[in-house]
């Protein structure tokens, strides 16, 4: 799920034209297939292909990341912030090759521009301009590395870009394909009811009114399914391995939340209660969301190769 802020360069424009421009990859059936099923939504309603965009509607677009292209952004004031402090606070390079780049997002950060996020504090532009800075943007799609899948603004950890458009159609079709393989690390209030378990519920959108969209545990929801192993248990807290075998809307979030274990910091699913007596027990303990894409495992889009990349765990993660 991708969502953006339509601003004034938008407004009066039509939104299949718009969703042309911004799904690059897609055919113009694909584009108004995604319309009529309402995966394309504006402030939280479906609409129809000629509706014309106003400046500040929200637009939610349920697509794969590599699909979306941003925005091009103008080069020189995009290469400038290669030598801000946020920049060499927040971008961090795990792997790097001709054909793809991988970050290690901190918690916090956001990875597509959008409301509230429209002075390049997000991963994006600080990968585009880090390509610019190399002068490799011609090998990247429209000048813009592409995200191959998405984290949470408060989710830590690896996430992958591709540099070329033959790269982005291989990895995604290798995704759908379930070549890939993503585990993450959490930190989780009790324990949930086995060591080790996969566990596969239905998941449902919700949307309430002041606390934005949330997905909720129902039999009639879209199949999701993840594995977990405790991998450490003490005081009442549990880090678990996590992998994921769907991946839909905050998962990992929701199916910990239904068994007992909410994830520790997760202001929309989790238990505000026990954080609060956990923060003050643990003097040290830094407020965040503690989840962190710990690996993801894909084979090489150019060698084939079976490729692990992997985010350091976060100090904050280690029990002491």
């Amino acid at each position: 799920m991708i969502t953006l802020a339509a601003g004034p360069s938008e407004a009066g424009c039509r939104l299949d034209r718009y969703l042309r421009k911004r799904l690059p990859l897609m055919g113009l059936s694909q584009v108004y297939g995604l319309i009529r099923k309402g995966s394309i939504r504006i402030d939280g309603k479906k609409v129809k292909q000629d509706h014309r965009l106003k400046n500040g509607e929200i637009l939610e677009i349920d697509v794969n990341e590599s699909e979306f292209e941003a925005e091009a952004k103008p080069q020189n004031a995009l290469v400038k912030i290669t030598r801000t402090d946020f920049f060499k606070h927040n971008f961090k390079i795990l792997f790097e090759d001709s054909s793809i780049l991988a970050c290690n997002k901190p918690a916090g950060l956001v990875v597509h521009p959008g409301t509230g996020h429209l002075s390049h504090d997000n991963l994006i532009d600080m990968a585009t301009a880090y390509i610019m800075s190399k002068g490799d943007e011609k090998e990247a799609v429209g000048g813009t590395p592409v995200l191959m899948h998405r984290l949470d603004r408060d989710t830590s950890g690896v996430i992958l870009l591709a540099k070329n458009k033959g790269v982005v159609r291989i990895m995604h079709d290798d995704m759908r394909a379930g070549k890939f393989t993503k585990q993450y690390i959490t930190v989780c209030h009790n324990r949930p009811p086995k060591f080790e378990d996969t566990v596969t519920f239905g998941l449902k959108r919700t949307d309430r009114k002041n606390s934005g969209m949330k997905m909720r545990v129902e039999d009639d929801g879209r199949e999701s399914s993840t594995s977990y192993k405790i991998l450490e248990y003490e005081n009442d807290i549990s880090r678990l391995e996590v992998l994921l075998h769907t991946g839909k809307t905050h998962q990992i979030r929701v199916h910990m939340a239904h068994l007992g274990a909410p994830v520790l910091g997760d202001e929309r699913y989790g238990n505000k209660q026990l954080d609060e007596k956990l923060f003050v027990r643990k003097k040290g303990l830094i407020k965040r969301l503690y989840l962190h894409a710990h690996k993801i495992s894909f084979p090489h889009p150019v060698t084939k190769k079976s490729t692990t990349i992997t985010a350091p765990l976060p100090k904050e993660f280690v029990f002491d």
